[in-house]
């Protein structure tokens, strides 16, 4: 980066967990380094941070889908937006951003019901425009699940938007964990566990309970030289999330699976783990 006199990259949190370690051991971001895009999962708050207050690189979040051809939202501040404290610019960043032009965005819950954007109601984000698929090709099937009955495309992001148009992505509706009937964002609670100092990289995933039915299971990488405990780590957590949200459990590993593309494999993670049995099932 030093050597090309790289400005501005793209890539999802992991890359940029690998560059901040190294920008921390040489004490200086890379040469002319300015913006950094980040993509393909959530950023956490403490990384956004880092990289605005501590390295003077501006961070621009988005989301996407190859499906719409690939970018949906990104949190490029507008000038309604110069008045605000870097913490409230901070917020804003933490979202995945506003509504690219040609890009329409709605949330509907389990029954298909269009919910408000008021920036407290979640459901499942769909998606419609010019750029964005009508049909997967020679594919007839999973067309038709792809797709509501008004034509929007189903993305299989649970998010919530608010009256600004800021996308916050809340889980993917494959890893919500559902306790006692009620949603636990396993990205919510990975980016306030992130905030510890201890942790490098984690994941919550789902783990079986006999009476909520799933429980947040935490399995946590810690750096390197700190050491910490499943209690402390909830303690910590105590007054950043709900009482109920809480994991079960902590998990410490030596890494975590990550796909091609450098995102966490919550599917590897879900198999390795599924006989997994929770502390609190004696204690129930």
């Amino acid at each position: 980066m030093d050597e090309e006199r790289v400005t501005s990259a793209w890539g999802v949190p992991t890359v940029w967990l690998g560059l901040l370690a190294e920008m921390r051991a040489k004490g200086r971001k890379p040469e002319g380094f300015r913006v950094v895009i980040v993509g393909g999962s959530a950023a956490p708050r403490p990384m956004i941070e880092e990289f605005e207050h501590d390295f003077d690189i501006r961070v621009v979040h988005g989301w996407g889908m190859t499906e719409m051809s690939p970018v949906g939202t990104l949190t490029v501040m507008g000038r309604s937006h110069a008045s605000l404290s870097g913490t409230e610019i901070i917020d804003r960043k933490n979202a995945q951003g506003r509504r690219l032009f040609n890009v329409d965005l709605k949330i509907v819950g389990e029954d298909g019901t269009r919910l408000p954007h008021d920036g407290e109601a979640f459901g499942e984000l769909l998606v419609r425009g010019p750029a964005v698929m009508s049909a997967y090709f020679e594919d007839a099937d999973a067309s038709a699940i792809a797709h509501d009955d008004e034509g929007w495309l189903r993305t299989g992001d649970v998010a919530k938007i608010d009256p600004e148009g800021f996308v916050s992505i809340v889980d993917r509706t494959k890893d919500v964990i559902k306790s006692g009937g009620e949603w636990i964002s396993s990205i919510d609670l990975e980016n306030a566990a992130l905030g510890h100092p201890a942790i490098q990289e984690c994941a919550v995933i789902a783990a079986q309970h006999p009476k909520w039915a799933e429980r947040p299971l935490l399995i946590a990488v810690l750096n390197e030289g700190q050491t910490t405990t499943a209690d402390e780590i909830r303690a910590y957590l105590a007054d950043k999330v709900a009482k109920w949200w809480l994991p079960d459990d902590v998990l410490f590993v030596d890494e975590l699976p990550h796909t091609a593309t450098g995102k966490l494999s919550k599917l590897q993670l879900r198999e390795r783990f599924k006989h997994h049995v929770l502390s609190t099932f004696t204690a129930e």
